[in-house]
């Protein structure tokens, strides 16, 4: 997995409104005792528009000591439905209107904010009420697409593909993915039906992982949940929803956000007035997933010059402005790390004091993850050489340094002195415990380093490879030889392809495991063939959920359904598979093309009958229709 550790933890405390919560499941409630009831699901028209006062709020807190950070919102959502697609939901254009932010108690001000989350966007509605994908114009605000997207997947319902009492079903936000329980209320009527949501506990493995000296795995701690709600009587999804949530990320032992949030929905019959723009709606200009296609292949811009004031203040000073700003709402580590990178870019010579008061301890632990994002968000020279002294600096803890390795894998402007900083690292003396964790970390970077300037800087990439393969040539045990595979799985670097071939015949379940994942990144028509017929021969559990996994992100990050040999593949392999992960993984992909391809939608059907987990019934119930599981 490639390691971007400072962006990924900013980007997880500016995404904590999308978060959701765990209570403890309720006891089993009774089936419906009338089966005639109509089943629940959303059903729209073709320019139906739909109007709900939404009122969203959040409390973070870096710590229990910490004063609390609040953000209000209070606006109109709009939907108009666009289109009913053939293959199953619709396509709704949506925005917010009359937008009010209140940030810790004072309003909001900003027009430029305001008008970034009453910018248009799109969404697809399944049947089954799942948002199913958001699209964004590439050129709206980030934050704003964070901050609309998470409250929407807070207020998120996913009903059963048969009417029952109580159901579970799969939920998945910016942290990863949980199970949800529903249960209608006793008296719930066909027109109304009231129900109650509880939150299950995030599964781990779908948490992000950062390398070990980082803590591991990200933890969610949920202190409080409650979510209730009634359906829609013409079945347009719900009429009112209220959700309360109060939960901790934590990284390792390290308290990342404290945060308290809510979102309340109620429907707004006969409401006129919807925005314009989303009768006219240019929907050919919206790119669909969670960033723009253009932002994800795009260099980091270099940070703007500061303010006069700011750049006047010593480095004490910015420190102190830096420290002010980090709590300050839902954009505070955005904006506080944008400052400091904005000062340390005209100010070069406080970059070695700056990472020497780290060193000395004057700078509190658990602010050195965000000085590591400031000093990558600068990009010049100076703070590229910062980072690269503290890589290498055995006076800095074992995991700045791993902060500082991930740091520079992501700098706005590598060159062929980044790449060799991380390679003198990864060469480091591995019988040291500590230098070789750093040297993994520095190893993984370089991966990460190599897919980002692939097509731009070839010199770059081709420093990585020739330190990879000889990595790979290399390696002694199975511990060097899957960091080694990791570090490839990053770069997506497909001259390792028959390597890869041959590490999928060793004779340790994890190295083929980690083989199957280096092969992630690759283009599919190279990986493809080889995890395909892989697939059908491996008898270890763990390497067929690698492998599955492996298909099933493919096909995810193309936007598009499995080809007709991954179905055939994953279709024999489905009936005979007893490891309920690589499960799910095989009915992902052939629900990807159940709209479209007979025999997936069968094996489908097959397999919901047979199956024994609950919750893959469930999943099933996402790709097919009800009726069609009866």
């Amino acid at each position: 997995m490639t390691r971007r550790v400072p962006v990924l933890l900013g980007t997880l405390v500016l995404g904590l409104s999308a978060v959701y919560a765990l209570m403890r499941p309720s006891r089993s409630a009774q089936e419906p005792s009338t089966a005639s009831r109509r089943p629940l699901s959303c059903r729209f028209s073709a320019g139906e528009e739909l109007a709900f006062h939404l009122r969203a709020s959040s409390s973070a807190r870096a710590s229990e000591t910490d004063s609390p950070q609040q953000l209000d919102l209070d606006a109109t959502l709009w939907w108009r439905v666009l289109e009913e697609r053939s293959t199953g939901g619709w396509v709704m254009a949506a925005s917010l209107s009359d937008v009010r932010l209140l940030e810790g108690g004072s309003a909001e001000s900003d027009p430029a904010r305001r008008a970034a989350l009453e910018a248009p966007f799109l969404l697809q509605v399944d049947r089954d009420c799942r948002f199913r994908d958001f699209a964004f114009d590439p050129s709206s605000d980030a934050e704003a697409r964070r901050q609309l997207q998470g409250m929407l997947q807070a207020a998120e319902v996913i009903l059963p593909p048969l009417r029952r009492a109580q159901w579970v079903s799969r939920h998945r936000d910016s942290l990863g993915a949980f199970d949800a329980t529903y249960s209608l209320a006793a008296s719930a009527s066909d027109e109304a039906p009231a129900f109650t949501r509880r939150h299950g506990q995030y599964i781990a493995s779908s948490l992000p992982m950062l390398p070990p000296q980082l803590g591991g795995r990200m933890r969610v701690d949920v202190l409080s949940s409650e979510a209730q709600g009634t359906l829609d009587a013409r079945s347009r999804w719900v009429g009112q929803l209220g959700t309360r949530e109060h939960l901790r990320v934590w990284m390792g032992g390290k308290l990342l956000s404290d945060v308290s949030s809510s979102v309340d929905l109620e429907r707004l019959d006969g409401a006129r007035g919807a925005p314009a723009a989303l009768a006219q709606l240019d929907s050919g200009r919206f790119t669909w997933g969670s960033a723009p296609a253009g932002a994800r292949s795009s260099s980091p811009e270099l940070p703007p010059p500061p303010e006069p004031a700011l750049a006047a203040l010593t480095l004490d000073g910015a420190l102190a402005d830096f420290s002010s700003r980090l709590g300050a709402g839902t954009q505070g580590v955005h904006e506080a790390t944008d400052r400091l990178a904005s000062y340390l870019s005209v100010h070069p010579e406080v970059i070695p004091d700056l990472v020497a008061r780290m060193r000395g301890g004057s700078q509190p632990e658990k602010l050195h993850s965000v000085l590591f994002l400031a000093l990558e968000k600068t990009g010049t020279l100076a703070a590229e050489s910062g980072l690269a002294s503290a890589l290498t600096d055995r006076g800095l803890s074992t995991q700045d340094r791993a902060r500082a390795a991930a740091a520079l894998q992501d700098i706005p402007r590598p060159s062929e002195r980044t790449a060799r900083s991380l390679i003198d690292q990864a060469r480091a003396n591995r019988s040291d415990p500590e230098e070789r964790q750093v040297a993994d970390a520095s190893l993984l970077a370089l991966g990460a380093l190599s897919h980002r300037v692939d097509a731009k800087q070839p010199e770059v990439s081709r420093l990585a490879h020739d330190e990879l393969d000889m990595r790979l040539r290399g390696a002694r045990g199975t511990e060097e030889l899957a960091v080694a595979l990791d570090a490839i799985g990053n770069s997506g670097d497909e001259r390792f392809a028959d390597s890869l071939r041959t590490q999928a015949q060793d004779a340790s379940p994890l190295v083929r495991a980690h083989a199957a994942q280096a092969l992630r990144r690759m283009e599919s028509g190279t990986s493809e063939p080889l995890l395909v017929d892989w697939l059908g021969q491996e008898q270890d559990a763990r390497v067929r959920r690698s492998i599955a996994d492996t298909l099933a992100e493919q096909v995810r990050e193309e936007a598009r359904p499995a080809s007709p040999a991954v179905l055939t593949a994953a279709t024999a392999r489905l009936s005979s598979e007893t490891d309920v992960r690589t499960r799910a993984a095989l009915i992902s992909l052939l629900g990807s093309a159940a709209n479209t391809d007979a025999s997936a939608r069968l094996a489908l059907v097959q397999q919901f009958h047979r199956e024994t987990v609950p919750d893959l019934q469930v999943l099933i119930g996402r790709y097919v229709r009800a009726e069609e599981l009866r």
